[in-house]
């Protein structure tokens, strides 16, 4: 019996006034872990309409499978996992799993109670924090060739506009695609796609290119790949999945996002890699997953190097270049994938990320934390359903509208 099961079950054994001595002090021990599961083992014993529906609920052979089909969907879903540093790992996991079961129990909790009749002085299962932050989503801007701009996650789905011979169609997964390459060979159009912070958006090129844009990234690229060579320009971070085309070689610029340019690029020939090259990032990254690349330092001469699938080149502040083997892919790209993953991760470098996503402030009062962090957790939750795993650290965070303060 997984931990969520075997924590319900003490909870309806108390109720029925069940409870063995050991299992007494189970649930003593499983109470004492987190405030948040003290409070969700209070209101489940002194609601009694709650008592009563999940009691009934419960007993009802027919449906007791389907009651735990959807607790087990909801961890899947929606219950963050995050790990501590080495030194804190078993301590949290332990922790970070009675959250697990609070959050589960109360969303169900709140479902069954919703779905069925009570008195209307009911108190609510689940309540929502007044003082949250939601997860960003699909959002951009597309500059077209013209200067005029469209707000794409306000944007029906479906054609948008034309820029020659090419169509611009929203599609309804927040992605941007070109159909109908122009074949005139004239002056060459560009369009820029740019979200902000807490949002981000795919993009189909006319070559078939895909690209995936974190959040506060840009590329700017031609409406059609007429000359010898395919160029694009990144700021922020983008993943690439580039169409091959042995003809044209696939470049990519590396800009600031003040308009300056970086001094490196990246030249493809067909291959999937990640940038990231935000201007509060230390180092621009390139991370090469599949097929080749040259990395181009232009802060050195003119350096390059030739990457293999699982190396990264790195361009510090004073233009020197390193490359860096066995990177962990996972952790790179894991933001295209839906997730914070960090792995021996400083307080400031997991909460750069988690100010672009969820566009917000993040301040030090009395200096950075010293804490590490290690784990993942989706993308796809409230920031203070993250803030409430990140407490097991020593670190204290206070958020005031969207300023989070990060206090030792």
């Amino acid at each position: 019996m997984n931990l969520v099961k075997r924590i319900a079950s003490l909870i309806i054994k108390q109720w029925r006034g069940e409870l063995t001595v050991a299992e007494t002090i189970e649930l003593e021990q499983w109470a004492s872990q987190a405030a948040a599961n003290r409070e969700l083992l209070q209101q489940l014993t002194t609601d009694e309409t709650l008592r009563q529906e999940l009691i009934t609920y419960y007993e009802r052979e027919e449906d007791r499978e389907a009651v735990w089909k959807k607790i087990e969907n909801a961890t899947d879903e929606t219950t963050p996992v995050f790990a501590m540093p080495a030194q804190q790992t078993s301590k949290f996991r332990y922790m970070a799993a009675a959250v697990t079961v609070a959050a589960v129990l109360t969303t169900v909790g709140y479902f069954w109670l919703q779905g069925r009749s009570k008195p209307a002085k009911t108190k609510p299962v689940a309540q929502t924090t007044i003082n949250d932050v939601l997860p960003g989503g699909n959002k951009a801007v597309l500059k077209l060739s013209d200067g005029k701009s469209i707000v794409l996650d306000n944007a029906q789905n479906g054609l948008l506009a034309q820029q020659g011979n090419a169509n611009i169609i929203k599609l309804n997964d927040g992605e941007l695609i070109y159909k109908g390459e122009d074949g005139s060979g004239g002056k060459p159009t560009y369009n820029t796609l740019a979200t902000p912070a807490g949002g981000q958006f795919q993009l189909k090129l006319p070559d078939g290119t895909r690209v995936w844009l974190n959040a506060s990234s840009s590329i700017t690229y031609p409406t059609a790949f007429n000359g010898n060579e395919r160029r694009v320009t990144i700021t922020g971070e983008g993943y690439f999945e580039v169409a091959k085309d042995v003809r044209k070689p696939f470049k990519v610029t590396i800009a600031s996002q003040n308009g300056t340019q970086k001094p490196s690029a990246i030249e493809v020939l067909g291959t999937h890699f990640n940038i990231n090259a935000y201007d509060d990032e230390a180092a621009v990254k390139a991370t090469l997953f599949e097929g080749k690349v040259r990395f181009v330092n232009s802060g050195e001469n003119n350096q390059s190097v030739i990457l293999k699938p699982g190396q990264q080149a790195q361009v510090n502040e004073t233009g020197h270049l390193q490359v860096k083997s066995n990177t962990d892919l996972e952790e790179v790209v894991a933001w295209k994938n839906g997730e914070f993953l960090f792995q021996r991760a400083d307080i400031a470098t997991l909460m750069r990320q988690v100010a672009r996503w969820y566009n917000i402030e993040v301040i030090y009062p009395n200096g950075k934390p010293k804490d590490n962090f290690s784990g993942k957790i989706g993308r796809n939750v409230n920031l203070s359903q993250l803030l409430e795993i990140l407490k097991y650290s020593e670190v204290r965070f206070e958020l005031k509208g969207r300023t989070l303060i990060v206090q030792n």
